[in-house]
């Protein structure tokens, strides 16, 4: 029998009717049918010259869906649209938002193909309730996904191999975060093992003329205020503790930096370093990111 791919499930349905015909690839493989088309790879980062931030910051809600406002939510929002402005981002900044304010938003995005060219990279946070895999506008709830799904390889071919990092500080469930007491030994030797990671990515040379089929999932960067099941914090005075340490590793970041190292820091900071002011003593939060990127993202100050 031939070698084939199979999916890993027991019911699996694929779309019958596909917009190209997926190619099979090989990476530095010396073996192999004749017919199977090779695809090179190279190691690279992402080259952004300009990046499109738009902050959807929801602080009130419609009476029907029984949300609390959001009290001190206006502080994140400040912090991180001037963050991204020192950074040299076009941004932009939209206010109690509803779906049909959002979905305009992105649809002013995808259909300015002069900016769209331009743009290296897209970031969109939202501030706001949620859940597990939703978040809330001001007037109904929205799958994270389906957020997510406006600009992908399908609906926003413009982006295709440009990263677009997703920032979500929202609840997603009711747990409550907990942990153990830890007593740090000082005089103990570092671990020489405990450095951050980098990991490598790399990038297909187009330059031999094959055909390639993009993921939908391709090159996104989903970042979470907590992890799933779980709520997420904030201070009706100081906003929150993750957009807070997050705001604050973006304006220490050094030239060059890995993205992931900024983030693995705020999980770091949030995650073991802060300490909610309630009662309970043993509650945590546990911020983290998921990522489909495809080469090394580097975010740097962009001079006009």
């Amino acid at each position: 029998m031939a070698n084939q791919d199979e999916v890993d499930a027991s019911h699996y349905k694929g779309e019958e009717n596909t917009k190209s015909v997926p190619i099979t690839s090989e990476i530095e493989s010396n073996s192999g049918s004749a017919n199977i088309a090779k695809v090179h790879l190279k190691q690279a980062n992402y080259a952004i010259s300009s990046v499109t931030a738009v902050i959807i910051d929801n602080e009130t809600f419609e009476s029907d869906l029984n949300l609390p406002d959001r009290k001190g939510s206006n502080v994140d929002s400040s912090s991180l649209f001037q963050s991204f402005q020192e950074l040299g981002f076009e941004t932009d900044l939209l206010n109690d938002a509803t779906y049909d304010d959002m979905e305009e938003k992105f649809k002013d995005i995808k259909n300015d193909s002069e900016q769209l060219e331009k743009t290296g990279c897209l970031i969109v946070a939202i501030l706001t309730h949620g859940e597990e895999d939703t978040v809330y506008l001001t007037d109904k709830s929205i799958k994270i996904k389906k957020v997510m799904s406006f600009f992908n390889a399908e609906n926003c071919p413009e982006l295709i191999l440009k990263p677009k990092i997703f920032i979500f500080q929202a609840c997603r469930g009711k747990e409550i975060g907990s942990g153990v007491n830890v007593t740090v030994v000082r005089d103990k030797p570092r671990d020489p093992n405990q450095a951050d990671c980098i990991a490598e990515h790399y990038d297909y040379n187009k330059s031999y003329g094959v055909p390639m089929r993009i993921p939908n999932e391709a090159d996104f960067l989903a970042v979470y205020s907590s992890s799933p099941g779980y709520g997420s914090y904030r201070s009706t005075e100081k906003g929150t503790p993750f957009v807070n340490h997050l705001t604050e590793e973006l304006r220490r970041m050094k030239e060059g930096e890995d993205f992931y190292k900024i983030l693995t820091r705020v999980n770091r900071k949030v995650g073991i370093g802060y300490q909610p002011t309630i009662p309970r003593s043993d509650v945590t939060q546990m911020p983290c990111f998921i990522s489909h990127l495809t080469k090394k993202l580097v975010l740097t100050k962009i001079n006009a």
